[in-house]
């Protein structure tokens, strides 16, 4: 004979308290991903770059930043700058004497900041990479020289490229001739 099954309060006391033990585990799984996606987004780097171009007495002077806008440190990986498809280690002064050597017959480095593989950007920090001043007089034979024209061109006549991380190693792109936000990778 088959026996039959009694609803007793002892087994809807048991049901409901193994209903309540796994509502309970999803509710700290669910809580668990949300305080994971809190601490990611929480240390979450944007790098951008940025130029400054100032006419300064009888001089103009560019200026290329790295800017970090995010709250958390960016960890630099990779960094370059491309031109004609060809892709140079970012170093201002060696990339300008490789492809524009006579450089100097317009204007000089004034300033020049090596940022190498594994340097640290830290939230809020700017990094200046260099600044480059011509005369304001060479300024027009400058551009030639370099062939960019900044009223026409939308774009530098060369590509910086930044890849970086945050601390839990999610990477990003950032490049100068490319509008937007930073690209995952």
């Amino acid at each position: 004979m088959g026996t039959k099954f009694k609803i007793t309060t002892d087994r809807i006391i048991g049901l409901s308290a193994m209903v309540i033990s796994v509502l309970t585990l999803i509710i700290f799984i669910y809580q668990t991903t949300l305080m994971r996606e809190q601490s990611r987004l929480s240390v979450l780097p944007r790098l951008v770059i940025q130029t400054d171009e100032t006419p300064v007495d009888t001089f103009f002077q560019w200026s290329f930043f790295i800017n970090n806008k995010g709250i958390g440190p960016a960890i630099i990986e990779e960094l370059s700058i491309e031109k004609g498809g060809k892709i140079y280690p970012l170093r201002f002064v060696d990339f300008f004497e490789k492809l524009y050597p006579d450089y100097e017959e317009y204007g000089e480095f004034i300033q020049s900041f090596n940022l190498f593989v594994g340097s640290t950007i830290s939230q809020q920090e700017s990094v200046k990479l260099c600044t480059f001043q011509v005369a304001i007089n060479k300024l027009d034979d400058f551009l030639a020289y370099i062939s960019y024209n900044p009223e026409q061109d939308d774009v530098l006549p060369f590509n910086l490229e930044i890849v970086y991380s945050s601390i839990y190693q999610e990477r990003w792109k950032i490049e100068t001739n490319i509008n937007g936000h930073p690209e995952p990778l």
